[in-house]
């Protein structure tokens, strides 16, 4: 018969369009689970009495065809149209089916509408039709219209209901009408009070209108009817972690305490809050706690490790990394690295180099080379470093982060004139990247030469009229090197506009106030600085402005105290020396 003939024509044509124009967006077909009556309709018997019995006309044939190549080619609106028209002149319910899917990824949602009431229409048994006429009455808002399809679909098939309520979960963020989704999802689960995925739909609309009353009634029920079932729990928490991170962890606390056989991926997320947070005290404890039920667990030994390294624990971070190493944690060049650093801080530079040239091509090769010759320059092997480094490099923005790890390696050997020479010739190629000028006029000023790191920094706030680094640069250089005083205290006052807590431009903020003679009022800038940070630089300056006040013993005790934080101090050696302080 004809009709068995369009009866396999039609899949056939269909899947071969799909498979050629997968790219274009056209849709496959949609299947729900399959339910009792979808499973019993499947059988070729079944198909010969729900399908209507018709000629595959030229006509037909070349309806289906063209409908196809339409949406091969991106016309997909154009598809839904032609087969809904098909679908009207043949009652076919597989033609009413496809101009579903084509008005559904076209998102016309009316056209959609009317497609899956034609389908209901001919094939009233359709689990997969009431299904999807239902999620749209969903999303158009036709909240009653979609509560008595829901409801009519899982009367039919009550298997259906878990993934209607996971589907009704997702779908409550989406709901313009909150109120009315709530009552709505309210009213379906009440059928199910012991489902867990009609608790989930319940809390998530709950949600939607603030009825923290409900989310924590059903998380109750929740502990008792599913205290394994993950996503309700990390739902939740991945709510409020974006309004409200403190309490996504008090929340995850809770919910732990009561599921001691939850997932170890729901588990961790409870410490990874914590280190987003920045409570790593706190977060390494955890981890830890996990630890030690899975102690060869390389997730979390690389956890501990880097939290470890982060509370400069160092001997606690190397075993724990050089462990995860151990136990294949798969992103092994970050552990060489990490356990690099390490080594380095502990001032065991051999180690470091060993780990950093076991570093071989990917995101942390250059970063490891970069390292090796810091080692190397360490040990008096500038030149060779500088070559190193020289060798890497693949973009733009690539060589001026070698350029200015070279020009600091040259700086550290004393040899200004060297890094003024790699970085004017890295600005031959980039003569506006505003961090090798900014670089440069560093260098400028080591060398005496204001005039040149005056015009390097003018130049850098011509291209970043805000960069407040070189705003602040520009300003404490024209306080030490010239009287250009008020100009530069309008520089720093802009700088610190942007940057109120940063402690260089505190700094020089009191010094400019200062030199203005400001004495008074440069204290209030300089003690705030040298709180925030204590370094020789910031004591020398402020230890000057008491002693220029009278304040003498309170300037010999902070510089004394500034001495005895580091091995070598030159400004603090100047200034005393200047103020000829016995």
């Amino acid at each position: 018969m004809l009709m068995n003939s369009l009866k396999r024509t039609l899949p056939l044509l269909v899947l071969a369009m799909l498979s050629a124009c997968a790219a274009t967006q056209s849709p496959a077909p949609v299947r729900a689970p399959v339910a009792a009556s979808d499973a019993a309709n499947a059988s070729p018997a079944a198909d010969d009495a729900r399908y209507p019995k018709i000629a595959l006309t030229p006509e037909l044939l070349f309806g289906v065809l063209a409908s196809e190549i339409a949406a091969q080619r991106g016309a997909i609106g154009s598809a839904a149209v032609t087969e809904l028209t098909l679908a009207k002149q043949t009652r076919d319910p597989r033609l009413a089916e496809r101009a579903a899917q084509f008005a559904l990824v076209a998102g016309n949602l009316a056209s959609a509408e009317d497609a899956l009431n034609l389908w209901l229409t001919i094939d009233p048994d359709s689990v997969r039709a009431r299904e999807q006429l239902g999620a749209v009455a969903l999303r158009t808002g036709k909240l009653q219209e979609s509560q008595r399809l829901i409801g009519e679909l899982l009367a039919k098939e009550p298997e259906m209901a878990v993934p209607v309520f996971v589907q009704l979960a997702r779908s409550a963020a989406e709901s313009a009408d909150k109120t009315g989704f709530y009552a709505m999802v309210d009213s379906l689960a009440a059928s199910y009070p012991d489902l867990p995925e009609a608790r989930f739909a319940l809390l998530a609309a709950a949600a939607e209108v603030d009825r923290q009353d409900v989310i924590d009634r059903q998380f109750d029920r929740l502990a008792v009817l599913a205290p394994k079932w993950d996503l309700p729990v990390a739902w939740q928490a991945e709510r409020l972690r974006k309004a409200q991170p403190e309490a996504a962890i008090a929340f995850l606390k809770k919910e732990l305490a009561r599921r001691p056989d939850a997932s170890l991926e729901l588990k961790m997320a409870y410490p990874r809050l914590l280190v987003a947070q920045k409570h790593f005290p706190e977060a390494r404890q955890a981890f830890e706690a996990l630890l030690a039920k899975a102690p060869r667990q390389p997730e979390l030994l690389y956890a501990t490790g880097l939290l470890s390294f982060q509370l400069g624990d160092l001997p606690a971070a190397r075993r724990d990394l050089e462990t995860a190493l151990a136990e294949h944690y798969p992103d092994t060049d970050f552990l060489e690295y990490s356990l690099g650093q390490i080594a380095e801080a502990q001032d065991d530079l051999k180690t470091a180099a060993n780990w950093y040239r076991q570093i071989g091509e990917g995101n942390q090769y250059t970063p490891a080379q970069v390292r090796l010759a810091f080692i190397e320059a360490r040990g008096g092997e500038a030149e060779s470093a500088i070559a190193r480094l020289s060798r890497l490099g693949s973009t733009p923005e690539e060589k001026v982060q070698l350029t200015l790890a070279q020009a600091e390696i040259a700086r550290g050997a004393k040899r200004d004139d060297l890094a003024y020479a790699l970085l004017t010739r890295a600005l031959h190629t980039q003569p506006k990247q505003p961090d090798l000028l900014y670089e440069r006029a560093l260098v400028a000023d080591m060398r005496k030469d204001t005039a040149g790191a005056e015009r390097d920094l003018r130049q850098v706030l011509k291209l970043e009229p805000d960069n407040q680094e070189a705003l602040n640069a520009l300003g404490y250089i024209l306080t030490v090197r010239t009287t250009r005083y008020q100009e530069a205290f309008g520089l720093i006052e802009r700088a610190l506009k942007i940057e109120p807590d940063n402690a260089m431009i505190i700094d020089s903020m009191g010094w400019v106030l200062f030199k203005l003679g400001h004495g008074e009022e440069s204290i209030k800038y300089l003690q705030r600085a040298y709180a925030l940070l204590p370094d020789q630089e910031v004591a020398a300056h402020y230890g000057e402005v008491l002693w220029s006040l009278g304040r003498q013993g309170e300037a010999r005790a902070l510089w004394e105290k500034a001495r005895q934080a580091t091995q070598e101090h030159p400004e603090l050696d100047e200034t005393m020396h200047r103020l000829m302080v016995p």
